[in-house]
Parts: structure tokens; C-alpha cells; sequence
């Protein structure tokens, strides 16, 4: 658990630099790919089979690429 507490306060201080605008933008965009097809099934018909693996392979891209982010981040600092 304090790993997770130290995972928040970096990720604070990556937010709180001067990319916090592309923060943003970047949690919302992933937050919309995440419900895209919530509200793809209130239009039509999809079935659970294609929306299931979306949700997840997105949540998994999720955590693939924020710890990158941070990485870039903090390489670009210590040059």
C-alpha cells in the first residue's frame, strides 16, 4: 500500500507540472474509449461478446501506457 501512496504522489507531481492540460485531456480520452461502447449499445444492438474485450483491452492499454507517460516525463526532467 505505500507503494500504491507513492504511485499517487508521483503521478500528483506529473499532473501538477505543466502537462497538466495533457493529463487531462488524456484521462478523458480514456475515460471515452473506456464507455464507448456503453453508449454505442443505446444506439444499436451489440452484443456483450465485442463489448466485454473492448472495456478490458482498453483498461489494459490504460495501464501499459500511464506508467510511460510518466517515464517520458521524468526522463525529460533529468536531462
Amino acid at each position: 500500500m505505500q507503494d500504491f501512496g507513492e504511485y499517487l504522489r508521483a503521478y500528483r507531481a506529473y499532473v501538477s507540472s505543466d502537462l497538466w492540460r495533457k493529463a487531462l485531456v488524456g484521462a478523458l480520452v480514456w475515460l471515452a474509449g473506456m464507455l464507448a461502447p456503453l453508449w454505442v449499445k443505446a444506439f444499436v444492438l451489440l452484443p456483450n461478446w465485442l463489448a466485454i474485450p473492448w472495456m478490458i483491452g482498453w483498461a489494459l492499454l490504460g495501464y501499459i501506457f500511464a506508467p510511460y507517460g510518466m517515464w517520458k516525463h521524468q526522463r525529460t526532467q533529468t536531462r
